[in-house]
């Protein structure tokens, strides 16, 4: 949309990963301090339990919004947030929340005692 330069677009990362339910064993089995006592992964856990569109961006903006402030000023933050409320609204997911493929890991661990 031309309102940052190309130079801040390319030294942009956006530091998100979403680690796949094995990564997820593997790490907290590595960590010495607990153990894993159970763990599922939940499928679509509730049904149109989808934040609405509005919400979801709040959300990410409560999360990201100082990061996007920090590297690219406050002048587009705003605007950079109502462009990401009509993108989520064009999704799939907010067409017909049907769609919704969400998964959640749930991991339960103990605390190791150290004596």
């Amino acid at each position: 949309m031309g309102r940052v330069s190309a130079a801040k677009l390319d030294t942009f990362n956006f530091p998100i990963y979403y680690a796949t339910p094995q990564q997820l064993k593997a790490i907290f089995s590595s960590n010495q301090s607990f153990t894993i006592e159970r763990m599922e992964i939940l499928r679509n856990p509730g049904k149109h339990t989808v934040l609405d569109v509005k919400s979801r961006a709040a959300a990410m903006r409560a999360v990201h919004g100082k990061l996007l402030t920090d590297h690219f000023g406050s002048e587009i933050v705003d605007e950079l947030f109502e462009v990401y409320v009509e993108k989520l609204a064009a999704t799939p997911i907010f067409e017909n929340p049907d769609n919704d493929k969400t998964n959640v890991v749930l991991v339960v661990l103990k605390r190791k005692i150290d004596y």
